[in-house]
């Protein structure tokens, strides 16, 4: 499956709209994504309206993924919020998004750290943060049911403008794998 990562516009709230409405699970993780229609759409607007940068996969006039990097008071750190559709998920396209976005956060924004809150029992998404460098926070709790992972932005393996991880821009064209079947 081919699926287009690019920077979010105006022109995406609809798609986002129609993936978070159809969204599973709503609410479980500090009230995001947002239960009701009316609060998903005050959502979506408050994340433009402040100015986050934010990401999306679109596979072919669907949005499947969403990602958002919030910037604090101070301008070298962000907190990203990433969201993939659960049809979309063990495809590897969350991870696309995540480098992508941590890409962006790194080159254009010159952010030093960034952090994200994940809950414990969510293996999966542990597993992936970890993966591309995420770890506890110096107050995490690995125990805990929402830990905090922090990931510096600037590793060593970046050669100039190039990321050695995920070196190209957006938009990008990206492949996904067919998605793996769960075991539990």
């Amino acid at each position: 499956m081919q699926a287009i990562l690019r920077a979010c516009n105006e022109s995406d709230t609809e798609r986002l709209f129609d993936m978070y409405r159809q969204f599973e699970p709503k609410g479980e993780f500090q009230g995001l994504p947002p239960r009701t229609t009316s609060q998903i759409r005050k959502w979506l607007g408050r994340l433009r309206e402040q100015g986050f940068y934010q990401f999306v996969i679109v596979v072919g006039d669907r949005a499947v993924g969403h990602a958002a990097l919030c910037p604090s008071q101070r301008k070298t750190t962000a907190e990203l919020a990433i969201f993939l559709h659960q049809d979309y998920r063990g495809c590897g396209l969350g991870k696309k998004l995540l480098l992508g976005t941590l890409n962006f956060g790194c080159k254009q924004l010159e952010l030093c750290r960034v952090w994200l809150f994940v809950t414990g029992s969510n293996t999966a998404a542990l597993r992936l943060f970890e993966d591309v460098g995420f770890r506890p926070g110096p107050d995490g709790d690995p125990l805990a049911w929402e830990i905090e992972l922090e990931r510096p932005s600037h590793c060593a393996k970046c050669k100039d403008q190039r990321c050695a991880l995920f070196g190209e821009s957006f938009p990008m064209i990206v492949d996904a794998s067919p998605r793996r079947e769960r075991t539990h």
